[in-house]
């Protein structure tokens, strides 16, 4: 008597903390929406009775052609404290799932499914609820009401795709890692036995929130099938934000497109990708980001289709480059040199280009350690913590790659011009004789030192030589002749980088 007590004791407690925390934490029984699209495009009611008792009551409703993911989210009454209706889902005569009565939301994608449900084709269908009266009493009537929302191709979350809200909220330096691979593809890791096993998805989470990173990109090649997983594991994930990703992996080099579980063609050549500018449009109308990997390793037998050697004119349609991997950063730990990247991005951006530079590991083995996944991490300055804050902050340059992939050092710029007021990435229209002024709040790089370039170019009168103190505060200025110019900074210590930003654009 005494044990069943204490685990009804044990119990009641384990209750009550979850009701409390709730109101701080993200929702997770709720549809992710897409930008713009509130509303839902159907919205199906009825009630059930006691005649329904113990039945299965099907609701039809049709999908239009073209679209590509289905969201429900079914809430009913319970009259009588005791009503239990279960939510199932079919398509004509194919099942697609049943979650029992442990959630009232479901998104079911053509690449991947709530748990409990089964992914797959979506549009041009006859679909139907399928409603468990599980209980119901006598003479009691229960409402239900089920919204359902329709996604079409090009549509993008408007808070994150395995997330209806932001994880967490306010304007900061987010961490992340923007390559990484998994069990869906070539990532490995050793089972419980010692066997090297591709390596599960939660793996990589796992090794992540130790590497202190807020975000990561799961982008394994050519697969969609990851996003099955990453659906699953966000709820219990809740600490960090899983974005979909994909290695596109080609002849002509590989790139990461980000913000999609759409499939675009990754078979470059054949009738339906001809080329890779085929290929970086036709994920961009998939809502994605398009970025470079890798751009100057080997595109032999020691790497095959690594390196970027894809048509010139691609470079002005891609949204960004990873300048900065594990493999460079091994080099710079043997006493090498890890800047063969950040050149050819230079030199994109040399040519009016504004191309945002990031951080990928590229990750394969989660037992690396530091060595791996988060090692360089990415930082993006966001208003949140969600997919489409994270992405837009991207595309717009406010992103800055720490290389030594723990948490310690920081740098934080505010950019003032001609009375604007900007950050990283930002560009200023600015005249000749004015100045831009750069206010730096530095931390963690104790007898280190900042380099600023210009136009690709080190800069004397923008660097300072020996930072003091664990946490330093400094103005720069630079005058504007009113031509074209970039500005960027390094911290180093000696030879080796520390921490890279993104250019300030003058003039772009």
């Amino acid at each position: 008597m005494l044990t069943r007590l204490i685990r009804l004791a044990s119990a009641a407690f384990l209750f009550i903390i979850p009701v409390a925390q709730a109101q701080t934490l993200p929702a997770w029984d709720k549809v992710p929406l897409a930008k713009g699209h509130d509303k839902p495009d159907l919205v199906l009611t009825g009630t059930v009775s006691r005649a329904d008792y113990q039945r299965n009551v099907s609701v039809p409703f049709d999908v239009p052609e073209g679209v590509t993911r289905i969201g429900v989210e079914y809430e009913y009454s319970r009259p009588d404290g005791k009503t239990v209706i279960n939510l199932g889902l079919f398509e004509g005569s194919h099942f697609r799932g049943w979650s029992g009565s442990n959630k009232k939301s479901v998104v079911i994608d053509e690449n991947n499914a709530t748990p409990s449900f089964i992914a797959g084709p979506v549009g041009g269908r006859r679909w139907s609820l399928d409603l468990g009266v599980s209980f119901i009493d006598e003479g009691a009537t229960s409402r239900y009401t089920a919204r359902i929302w329709f996604w079409r191709p090009g549509d993008v979350p408007a808070a994150s795709t395995f997330s209806p809200e932001p994880l967490a909220t306010g304007s900061r330096w987010y961490r992340g890692d923007f390559h990484l691979h998994t069990g869906h593809s070539d990532g490995f890791c050793t089972s419980h036995r010692g066997r090297n096993i591709p390596c599960p998805l939660y793996r990589t989470a796992d090794a992540a929130l130790a590497a202190h990173l807020d975000f990561v990109t799961i982008t394994d090649h050519n697969n969609v099938a990851l996003y099955n997983s990453m659906r699953e594991l966000q709820p219990y994930y809740d600490d960090l934000l899983m974005i979909p990703g994909r290695e596109m992996t080609t002849e002509q080099g590989h790139a990461n497109i980000f913000g999609t579980t759409e499939y675009v063609d990754h078979r470059l050549g054949e009738k339906s990708m001809p080329d890779m500018k085929t290929m970086i449009a036709a994920s961009h109308d998939a809502g994605a980001l398009f970025s470079i990997n890798h751009p100057g390793s080997p595109t032999d037998y020691r790497c095959r289709g690594c390196g970027w050697s894809a048509p010139e004119e691609t470079y002005a349609m891609t949204d960004a480059i990873e300048v900065m991997n594990a493999s460079n950063l091994w080099k710079q730990l043997g006493g090498g040199d890890a800047g063969q990247d950040i050149a050819i991005w230079e030199r994109q951006i040399a040519k009016g280009r504004r191309i945002t530079a990031i951080g990928g590991s590229d990750d394969h083995d989660v037992e690396l350690g530091r060595l791996g996944v988060g090692f360089p991490t990415t930082l993006v300055h966001a208003d949140t913590l969600s997919e489409r804050a994270i992405l837009d902050a991207v595309k717009a340059g406010h992103v800055m790659i720490d290389m030594t992939g723990k948490p310690g050092l920081s740098l934080d710029l505010t950019v003032r011009a001609d009375g604007r007021q900007g950050l990283i990435g930002d560009n200023f229209a600015l005249p000749a004789g004015k100045r831009v002024v750069m206010d730096f709040a530095i931390g963690g790089a104790t007898g280190r030192k900042l380099v600023g370039f210009v136009d690709g170019v080190p800069s004397d009168a923008l660097s300072i030589e020996h930072i003091e103190g664990a946490q330093q505060h400094a103005v720069l200025q630079w005058p504007s002749d009113g031509q074209r110019h970039w500005i960027r900074f390094e911290l180093r210590d000696g030879t080796s980088r520390l921490l890279m930003t993104n250019p300030i654009y003058v003039n772009y």
